[in-house]
């Protein structure tokens, strides 16, 4: 799992832009609880009244341990009353809050001011935001996890840190309605533990290409188990072609590649090395950029084993 840095400006100025404008969508769901049908619209006006309002700016931007202690307080009300549940999830309406919608905050919104381009759980698929910029048409975002997942916890289902841009593999396909908590999986805004996971390999006649991905992680670990969680082994496996491309590359050229081809061929011309690092392999080099092409952390480790960087 990458980190997202929460402090970078970019996420910073998303979270801003977020609660400005998911304060409005969800005090204007507030506006309109007496149109729940089949409800005590009278309990639920006054549960939030006395019990939600007070914390909405937390529910919306608070960190995940303040997003608990806030869910552990209000939690009960909604399991004493199903009128209670029903207003919870009508006001922090999530079905409502991805739909497209040019006048309000929504979804793309979101996915577009923080500009994810890969997936933080694999770093394998791009998770780009793309609007057509003639008639602002929305065509394509990352989904958005529930690191704890809305049918256990409403309250959270629209609340910026529980909500993880990914990809449709593993959001929908792998996690589903798992069950994660902060003691024993990794949080992308909290932990920063890229260098438990160490990607390797080995030759193995189980594939086409003979090779093998090997994914290790201290264990136990809150890192191995978000690795499991999320099959990441198991799906990298399914890439051993991008594995031997770089295996060959060793093969074929020598432990100083970069080096020759930097004093060689583009002996004039001035290039960084994170410059060159991305045009000849497709990736970053930088840890903190990993997150912006796919197979980042993956070639990193792969190509530093091959003694190729």
């Amino acid at each position: 799992m990458l980190y997202l840095y929460p402090n970078s400006l970019k996420i910073r100025k998303s979270k801003r832009e977020f609660h400005l404008g998911m304060l409005d969508f969800i005090l204007a769901r507030i506006d309109r609880i007496n149109e729940i049908k089949n409800a005590n619209t009278s309990l639920i006006e006054a549960f939030f009244s006395n019990i939600v309002n007070p914390e909405i700016d937390k529910i919306l931007i608070g960190e995940p341990n303040i997003l608990l202690n806030i869910n552990s307080a209000i939690e009960p009300f909604s399991l004493i009353s199903t009128d209670i549940r029903k207003g919870i999830e009508y006001v922090f309406n999530y079905d409502l809050f991805i739909h497209k919608s040019s006048k309000r905050y929504d979804a793309y919104k979101l996915s577009e001011s923080l500009d994810i381009s890969t997936c933080p759980y694999c770093n394998r698929n791009y998770t780009n935001t793309v609007i057509r910029g003639s008639d602002k048409k929305k065509l394509t975002r990352p989904q958005f996890d529930h690191y704890f997942d809305k049918a256990t916890f409403p309250l959270l289902a629209t609340s910026f840190y529980n909500l993880i841009p990914s990809c449709s593999i593993c959001n929908s396909s792998i996690k589903g309605t798992f069950k994660m908590n902060l003691d024993d999986y990794l949080h992308p805004y909290l932990d920063n533990n890229i260098d438990d996971l160490k990607f390797s390999y080995k030759y193995s006649t189980e594939s086409k290409t003979g090779l093998k991905v090997k994914v290790s992680t201290p264990d136990p670990s809150k890192s191995k188990n978000t690795v499991d969680a999320f099959a990441i082994e198991e799906v990298y496996n399914s890439h051993t072609g991008i594995l031997l491309d770089m295996v060959k590359t060793r093969q074929y050229f020598s432990e100083k590649y970069l080096s020759i081809l930097s004093s060689n061929l583009l002996k004039d011309v001035i290039v960084s090395k994170e410059d060159l690092y991305r045009i000849v392999f497709g990736t970053e080099y930088d840890t903190k950029n990993f997150i912006n092409r796919p197979f980042s952390k993956f070639k990193n480790d792969i190509l530093i084993e091959l003694g190729i960087i």
